[in-house]
């Protein structure tokens, strides 16, 4: 799953261009979850924070060795024990995960890829009843730094008219600040 108009800067200028325990609070990863999945991990941002905030594991997916490579040497560096790190290809292949195994599945800057509702179907079907997705993107404005084309950048009102088609509930706030540059949905996957 190559993301379309993705490329990353260099790791430094990344990281400065999002406030990592901002987001993880107002998109609800804490302790209490068990297994949490990121689509499109790159250098590992989220994924070395969260494995030190969560109870569980990290499954952190990415399709480019330099990004996995990346983010496997900072896991090592970190001492972490809780991270699985895989490179696949999650449009034609799936995450490989179990139906209805995981607690909290993060979207980070990734729906802007040509099948966003392949990436929510495959989200929805891994979540167990009441898991949470957290799907962050650039907000829609021509200053950010970063992020794609304004072209292909999904627009708030859009990530949330995929995410209700895909069968989530949207609990309020339904769009969450994330400054300095992006917008949250946190969705939850109606318990049985």
């Amino acid at each position: 799953m190559k993301v379309r108009d993705s490329g990353m800067p260099e790791y430094s200028y990344w990281e400065s261009l999002f406030d990592v325990a901002l987001i993880l609070d107002r998109m609800e990863i804490g302790s209490d979850i068990g297994t949490f999945v990121e689509f499109g991990s790159g250098y590992g941002t989220f994924t070395i924070p969260v494995a030190k905030r969560i109870a569980g594991k990290v499954v952190a997916f990415d399709i480019e060795p330099e990004m996995i490579s990346m983010a496997e040497s900072r896991v090592l560096q970190a001492g972490l024990a809780n991270v699985e790190i895989v490179r696949r290809d999650l449009i034609a292949e799936g995450t490989g995960l179990a139906d209805l195994s995981v607690d909290y599945v993060a979207l980070f800057n990734i729906l802007h890829h040509e099948s966003p509702q392949e990436i929510l179907a495959e989200t929805f079907r891994i979540l167990k009843p009441g898991g949470k997705a957290g799907i962050i993107h650039w907000n829609f404005d021509p200053k950010t730094p970063r992020g794609p084309s304004l072209e292909i950048r999904p627009r708030p009102e859009q990530t949330k008219q995929w995410v209700e088609e895909s069968g989530f509930e949207i609990p309020e706030p339904i769009l969450r600040n994330l400054p300095p540059w992006h917008y949250g949905i946190l969705a939850r996957k109606r318990s049985a």
